[in-house]
C-alpha cells in the first residue's frame, strides 16, 4: 500500500481515536454530578428552611395567644364574680379585658395567615422532598450506568491506539512528520481526497500536474491552497 493510502488509514484511526476520547470527556464530565439533582437539593433545602420559618412564627404567635389568654381570663372572673363592688374599677376591668380580646384576636388573624402558609410550605417541602427522591433513584441509575460507559470506551480507545501505533509502523519518519504537522495545523484532517478535480479538505481546484503526481500515490502531494495531503478519491 502506498504511504499516501496508508495515511488515509492512519487518519481514520486518528479519527476514531479523537471521537472516542471526546465522548469519553464528555461521559466523565457526566460523571461529576447531575445538573437537576443539585437545583432540586438547592430547593429543598430553602423549602426546608421556609418551613422552618413558618412553624417558628406559628409557635410564637400561638404563644402570644395563650400568653394573652391567660391574662385574659383571671380579670374576666374578675369581672363576673362579684368580687369587684367598686363601677370605676369594673369599668377598667372591662376596658382592660376589650384591649386584651383585640389584641388576642389580632394575633389570631396573623396565626390562620401563617397557618396558611404553612400548609402551602409544607406542601412545597413534600413535592421538593419527593422530586430529588427520584431524581436520587435516577442518579444511582445513571451514576453506574456511565462508569460502565467509561469502562467501554477506556477498552475501545485501548485498541484503536493500538490500531494507530501498528498503522504508523507502516508510515516513514519524514511522512509521518509531515501529516502530524499537516493535521495539527488543519483541524485534524490532514489527507484530503481530490474528486470533480478539487481538493475535498478546500474545495479549490487542484492543478493538472499536481493530480497527475496524486495519482501515482508514491510521494506526498500537498494541496496549494490548503496544505493538506492529497490522495485520488
Amino acid at each position: 500500500m502506498s504511504q499516501v493510502l496508508d495515511l488515509l488509514t492512519l487518519q481514520g484511526y486518528d479519527d476514531e481515536a479523537a471521537t472516542l476520547k471526546a465522548t469519553l470527556s464528555d461521559v466523565e464530565r457526566r460523571l461529576q454530578g447531575d445538573e437537576e439533582l443539585d437545583e432540586a437539593r438547592a430547593a429543598l433545602t430553602a423549602a426546608e428552611s421556609a418551613a422552618k420559618d413558618v412553624q417558628r412564627q406559628q409557635k410564637a404567635l400561638e404563644a402570644e395567644v395563650e400568653r394573652l389568654g391567660a391574662k385574659i381570663a383571671p380579670e374576666e372572673k374578675r369581672l363576673y364574680d362579684g368580687t369587684v363592688k367598686n363601677p370605676k374599677e369594673l369599668a377598667s376591668i372591662q376596658h382592660e379585658v376589650e384591649l386584651l380580646r383585640a389584641e388576642r384576636a389580632k394575633i389570631e388573624d396573623q396565626l390562620i395567615e401563617v397557618l396558611a402558609s404553612r400548609e402551602s410550605a409544607d406542601t412545597e417541602l413534600r413535592e421538593a422532598k419527593k422530586l430529588v427522591t427520584g431524581l436520587d433513584a435516577r442518579w444511582v441509575q445513571q451514576s453506574h450506568d456511565l462508569k460502565l460507559e467509561v469502562a467501554r470506551l477506556g477498552d475501545l480507545i485501548a485498541r484503536a491506539e493500538t490500531r494507530r501505533e501498528a498503522q504508523k509502523k507502516l508510515v516513514t519518519a519524514r511522512t509521518l512528520q509531515v501529516y502530524d504537522e499537516v493535521r495539527r495545523r488543519k483541524g485534524g484532517v490532514a489527507v484530503a481526497k481530490i474528486q470533480g478535480g478539487s481538493c475535498m479538505g478546500c474545495r479549490v481546484t487542484i492543478p493538472d500536474s499536481l493530480r497527475r503526481r496524486a495519482m501515482s500515490q508514491d510521494v506526498l502531494v500537498q494541496c496549494p491552497n490548503c496544505d493538506r495531503i492529497l490522495c485520488i478519491g
